[in-house]
C-alpha cells in the first residue's frame, strides 16, 4: 500500500468516526418542542392538604403564612449530568436554565432575595394511564413534566421556610406534539355532538312512546335500549377524549406547546426509616409563558 493510500484511508476511517460520533451526540437531544420555550413559574409554598412536612419540621407553617417566589426558565437541550429518580432516566433529562434574576419578597425584615442555582434538571414522561392533578381530578396529560431547581440561598418568611441548598421538584403536564393535539381536539368535538344527537333522539322517542301502541312501543324501547348502550358508549370515549386535553386556562408558547396552569412542589425528606426516598409536599406553582405580563 502506497503511502497516499494509506493517507486517504485514514482519513475515510476518521471522517466515518466523526460521523458516527454526530449521530450518537445528536440522539442525545431532545426532540421536544419544548426545548428553546421558556416559562414563568410562580412558586406558593405552603401547607398542603396530606403534607407531612410539620412533621418532619415541627411548627412548619402551621400560622398559615405562605411564600411566593418566581423564577423564569428555559429548557434546553443539553444534556443533564445529574439524574433524579423522581424526575425520569439520566438518558432522558436535560438541563433547566435559570433565565430570571434572584427572587424577591417581602417580610417583616423588608424585602428579601431568594437565589436559584442557574442549571437544574428537567425530563418529560409519557403517561400509560390516567394520573392525578393538583386538583384531585383524574388526567392523562400527553407528557408528564418533571424538573428540579436548586434554592441555593434558601428562603424564609415567618414559619415557612426552605433551608439553604434544598433541591425542589415540579411536577404538572405538558402537551408538546400540536398536530396531534389538534386532531385529539377534533375528535373530542365530534364526540361531544354525537353524544347531544343522542341526546335529543331519545328525549324524542320518549315523547312518541305516549301515543303509540303496543308493538310500536316495543320497537321504540328496543331502540332505545340500543341507543343506551351507544351513549354509555360514546360517553366513555368522549371523557377519555377530554381527560387527555389541557384545561382551557393553560398557557401556550408561540410554537403551540401548551403547560398546564399549574402544578405540585415537593422537596426529599428524612429516609432514615424508609427502604426508598419519601418525598414532602411543599406547596404548589402556577405557570406563564414568558412574555405574559
Amino acid at each position: 500500500m502506497s503511502l497516499l493510500l494509506f493517507v486517504y484511508t485514514l482519513l475515510l476511517i476518521v471522517a466515518s468516526c466523526s460521523v458516527l460520533a454526530l449521530q450518537s451526540f445528536d440522539s442525545t437531544r431532545s426532540s421536544s418542542l419544548l426545548v428553546g420555550t421558556e416559562w414563568k413559574l410562580q412558586l406558593d409554598i405552603g401547607l398542603e392538604p396530606g403534607t407531612w412536612m410539620p412533621k418532619r419540621y415541627p411548627g412548619w407553617a402551621e400560622s398559615g403564612a405562605r411564600l411566593g417566589l418566581q423564577v423564569a426558565v428555559q429548557f434546553t437541550n443539553a444534556p443533564s449530568t445529574t439524574a433524579e429518580s423522581l424526575v425520569g432516566p439520566l438518558t432522558d433529562t436535560y438541563q433547566l436554565k435559570v433565565t430570571s434574576p434572584p427572587a424577591t419578597f417581602v417580610s417583616v425584615d423588608g424585602q428579601q432575595t431568594v437565589e436559584f442555582e442557574w442549571v437544574g434538571g428537567w425530563c418529560i414522561q409519557r403517561p400509560q394511564s390516567d394520573i392525578r392533578n393538583t386538583e384531585g381530578g383524574l388526567v392523562k396529560p400527553e407528557g408528564l413534566l418533571r424538573f428540579w431547581l436548586d434554592c441555593s440561598s434558601g428562603a424564609k418568611r415567618q414559619d415557612v421556610q426552605v433551608l439553604p441548598g434544598t433541591r425542589i421538584f415540579f411536577t404538572t403536564g405538558v402537551w408538546d406534539d400540536p398536530v396531534t393535539l389538534e386532531k385529539q381536539e377534533k375528535e373530542y368535538n365530534k364526540l361531544v355532538m354525537e353524544v347531544d344527537e343522542l341526546v335529543q333522539e331519545t328525549k324524542s322517542n320518549k315523547a312518541k312512546a305516549k301515543d303509540q301502541n303496543i308493538l310500536q312501543n316495543f320497537q321504540t324501547f328496543r331502540q332505545m335500549v340500543g341507543d343506551s348502550k351507544k351513549f354509555d358508549g360514546l360517553t366513555r370515549l368522549r371523557d377519555a377524549y377530554y381527560r387527555a386535553l389541557p384545561p382551557l386556562t393553560s398557557p401556550k408558547s408561540a410554537n403551540g406547546v401548551i403547560m398546564a396552569p399549574n402544578g405540585s412542589l415537593v422537596i426529599k425528606g428524612n429516609k432514615d426509616w424508609l427502604a426508598g426516598e419519601e418525598f414532602l409536599i411543599l406547596g404548589t406553582f402556577t405557570t406563564a409563558t414568558a412574555d405574559d405580563e
